[in-house]
């Protein structure tokens, strides 16, 4: 990765907000194959330099792409390249990005397979045709859009306990070549493992619960997205069978079950529920977003902002990121993921009071002032010492 690849990143990040959407940058892809002498091995698919994802009407998750280079060398073998990783990410928008031109063939390509062609000047043009409420350089949203501080943010984490890789490996690798639905247990599974290493006092740890935050909060719009169009009026039916993989892989647990408990003593420990103790509360929070698939987007946006503010080692409130265009329900509802998360996996309670502190704090009438006002409420016992981006 170029330091001008890190900035058409950058640049395609800002259009993509701009243009209604949350964004994560390096997405890598990979494969487990079989051990090798005993160890786990994997090999590597290809990563992705930008991905996108939004709520549209009628709550459709949509996805879009970017492929950013410096160079326009091989860029028309590079459009199906493009087009692949597209299809395998479902989306319906795909970007190849070059810094100022391409080839003739390439650009009489794309339309054939549905890729927008961007250099420099395009993003520009595009950029001042999308406006946004909120001000992208101001200093708690433009670190998003600054290559340097997206660099620092991508290897902030490559320096924790190596007791944290199981769930790192998971968040950046396994969870995008998991079936979606998957990812409702596999998160709670691999941050419960994590549980006795997450530390709320190190904010190191905090940005990294956030990002898993964002990456849950994705898994459950993807149920939502198949409640409302299988059967929006029996939220829990559609529930268990999404969890499961459908009707037909929950019969047969359900079968499986029966077997175990006929073949098994007592003793065995065969536990006599499919679902998970934490079941219930998963139910209550996707009823939530059911009712309010408005807040889909803006919670995305506000763990994505929080996330590298704590990476940053810097207090951000999404108050102080978003002035009076916050959303009081998203960010409502991305505490209550938070806080699901810490229940499930038995997180320490601190990470909770983290959430409240800087999702909701300043819109129910606490202590802390917005920008510009003088009291600041006492920290939670627990919690980090950071230094504010907007002053008190």
């Amino acid at each position: 990765m170029t330091e001008l690849d890190l900035g058409q990143k950058a640049a395609v990040r800002r259009l993509l907000w701009r243009m209604g959407f949350a964004t994560r940058i390096d997405v890598p892809l990979r494969a487990y194959v079989p051990a090798n002498k005993g160890k786990p091995d994997y090999q590597s698919f290809t990563d992705l330099d930008v991905l996108a994802v939004t709520a549209a009407p009628g709550f459709r998750i949509h996805t879009a792409i970017a492929d950013c280079k410096s160079t326009d060398k091989r860029s028309t073998e590079r459009m199906f390249w493009i087009r692949g990783v597209g299809d395998f990410f479902g989306a319906e928008a795909a970007y190849m990005v070059r810094n100022s031109k391409v080839t003739d063939a390439a650009r009489q390509l794309a339309a054939r397979l549905n890729i927008a062609v961007l250099t420099g000047d395009d993003l520009a043009e595009l950029e001042s045709a999308h406006h946004i409420a909120f001000d992208l350089t101001d200093p708690p949203l433009a670190r998003l859009f600054d290559p340097a501080q997206i660099a620092d943010y991508l290897k902030a984490f490559t320096g924790l306990d190596r007791k944290l890789d199981p769930l790192q490996e998971y968040r950046q690798f396994d969870y995008w070549v998991y079936e979606p639905y998957r990812n409702l247990t596999q998160m709670v599974s691999h941050l419960a493992d994590a549980s006795t290493m997450l530390d709320p006092a190190n904010p190191l740890h905090a940005a990294l619960l956030v990002d898993c935050c964002w990456l849950y909060l994705l898994a459950v719009c993807r149920a939502v997205e198949h409640i409302r169009a299988t059967h929006a009026a029996d939220v829990e039916t559609c529930l268990v069978e999404y969890f499961f993989g459908g009707q037909v892989a929950m019969r047969e647990k359900q079968q499986l079950l029966m077997h175990l408990r006929r073949v098994l003593p007592p003793e065995a420990g065969v536990q006599s529920q499919l679902l998970p103790p934490w079941f219930g509360q998963l139910l209550e929070l996707v009823g939530r977003f059911t009712r309010t698939p408005s807040a889909c987007l803006p919670a995305l946006r506000y763990a994505e902002v929080l996330s590298a503010a704590l990476a940053a080692r810097r207090r951000t409130s999404v108050v102080q990121a978003f002035g009076h265009h916050t959303d009081p329900i998203a960010a409502k509802l991305l505490a209550d993921v938070v806080g699901f998360l810490v229940a499930a996996a038995g997180l320490n309670p601190n990470f909770r009071d983290m959430a409240r502190e800087l999702l909701t704090r300043e819109l129910t009438g606490g202590d802390r002032r917005s920008p510009g006002g003088s009291a600041a409420a006492p920290e939670p016992p627990g919690l980090f010492e950071l230094a504010a981006d907007h002053p008190e």
